[in-house]
């Protein structure tokens, strides 16, 4: 017969059971962040420590800040100037460049007819 194992032996603890609401776990490559409050499915936040990755990241969150608008004092939106868009595009032509380096099946595939070479014409 087996029966179920209870804690009852002894002098009962005079301390309340602790539970941790938010801690870390750290992996060889990434960092896990847990908190209950805000969900008990699993992390909220998982952070990649992969130093490989550490340029893409870097470019594409430069990337997001050139594209989010900025505004006034008075809550107007400023204009974008060429300027910034020079910058976007630089910023997104580095970071596609990074992004193919790392992930080379991403690259597209080149359409259109092949040219042909008239040195020999």
């Amino acid at each position: 017969m087996s029966y179920k194992k209870t804690e009852n032996r002894g002098r009962p603890s005079e301390k309340p059971a602790v539970i941790i609401k938010k801690f870390t776990r750290e992996y060889d490559d990434s960092i896990w962040h847990y908190d209950l409050d805000k969900t008990d499915k699993g992390p909220y936040l998982v952070e990649m420590t992969d130093p490989t990755y550490n340029k893409l990241e870097k470019l594409y969150d430069k990337l997001e800040r050139l594209n989010k608008p900025k505004y006034h004092e008075n809550g107007r939106k400023k204009r974008t100037t060429k300027a910034d868009k020079i910058k976007m595009e630089t910023t997104e032509r580095a970071y596609w460049k990074e992004h193919y380096k790392l992930f080379p099946e991403d690259k597209p595939k080149k359409r259109g007819r092949r040219r042909r070479d008239r040195t020999n014409s």
